[in-house]
């Protein structure tokens, strides 16, 4: 699965290198590279697992590009890092257990991109996929409670590869000629399950967010294909 969606984003940079626009303003690049950052609320929807949580957290940040196709269409792709914290109270225990969930994740979202507005200032829409994977994931006990084992490693019980479904809006507004600030709101959702599935058990977690992002994008035409 991770080598398909590698190659698939590969795929989609070259394409989007090379694939020229017919009927926009050639002076006008085409790429945009920047960073951006995202922060705001996780949580998880579970069947059969037993347990109660709060809203957690999730921030992180990483590169990334889009590329105008045409007029007012584009593709976006790029790489991030996320962090994620959830509090919650095991009740399958004798003596229920109040305990944090961390993990960290490296997205690559798929996305395709709808823009209306100008130079200066423009409103854009996004929707595609994203595949994530997991490399990090700890289960940290309540300091008081009454177990053997108070941090765990839960890498073995997390099913390390996850694909999303992601949309939102977000706000290019113009800063210098060559570059534009980023913000706006996005959500996502993982109909795969988070935990490692065991046969015929029937547990299941499927994470979603909320989030905030703001970025910084350079555009230009630097590159085989763009405008010059």
């Amino acid at each position: 699965m991770r080598k398909i969606f590698l190659a698939y984003l590969l795929t989609v940079l070259i394409t989007s290198f090379v694939y020229a626009e017919d009927d926009k303003d050639e002076a006008y690049p085409d790429i945009s590279i920047g960073i951006t950052a995202v922060a705001g609320s996780f949580n998880i929807t579970e069947k059969n697992v037993g347990i109660d949580k709060e809203p957690g957290f999730i921030t992180g940040a990483g590169l990334s590009i889009e590329k105008l196709v045409y007029n007012h269409i584009g593709i976006g792709t790029g790489i991030q890092y996320r962090y994620f914290y959830l509090d919650f109270t095991d009740k399958e225990n004798t003596e229920t257990v109040d305990a944090r969930w961390t993990f960290q994740s490296i997205n690559i979202p798929f996305l395709i991109i709808l823009s209306a507005g100008g130079d200066e200032s423009s409103i854009n829409f996004s929707g595609g996929f994203v595949y994530s994977n997991i490399f990090y994931s700890e289960m940290t006990a309540d300091s008081d409670a009454d177990v053997d084992i108070k941090k765990d490693n839960a890498i073995k019980y997390t099913n390390t590869d996850q694909i999303g479904l992601t949309a939102g809006i977000y706000f290019r507004i113009k800063a210098t000629d060559f570059t534009d600030f980023i913000l706006g709101v996005t959500g996502e959702y993982y109909p795969t399950n988070l935990l490692y599935e065991r046969e015929d058990s029937g547990d299941r977690l499927n994470m979603f967010s909320y989030n905030l992002t703001v970025g910084y994008m350079f555009r230009t035409g630097f590159f085989p294909g763009s405008s010059d």
